[in-house]
């Protein structure tokens, strides 16, 4: 079902976490670490922006930090449209990206 599907989607996205922890011991990488360290970057950048992980986890926490920096004059200007567009993109999103 739905919740074993998303269970075995959080494990491996644990797994890239920690495997992301592991690529930064390094201080100086390859050419080729590098490349992997920012594809694994972006794919765990586009995860937090699919469903359900979205609506689990990044939503709320994104909407905080969207109201939180709302509070600062010039910014508040990024933030309400990123706020306004948010909702509008992750449908989109969803729906090209959707299971």
């Amino acid at each position: 079902g739905i919740n074993a599907e998303y269970g075995k989607q959080w494990y491996q996205r644990r797994v890239r976490v920690f495997s992301l922890k592991t690529l930064h011991k390094y201080e100086h990488p390859t050419e080729r670490q590098a490349v992997e360290l920012t594809r694994r970057k972006t794919s765990l950048l586009l995860y937090l922006f699919r469903s359900p992980c979205y609506n689990e986890f990044t939503e709320q926490r994104l909407m905080g930090l969207v109201n939180y920096l709302n509070r600062i004059p010039v910014v508040n200007m990024l933030t309400d449209g990123i706020a306004e567009y948010l909702p509008e993109w992750q449908s989109v999103y969803y729906y090209v990206w959707g299971p």
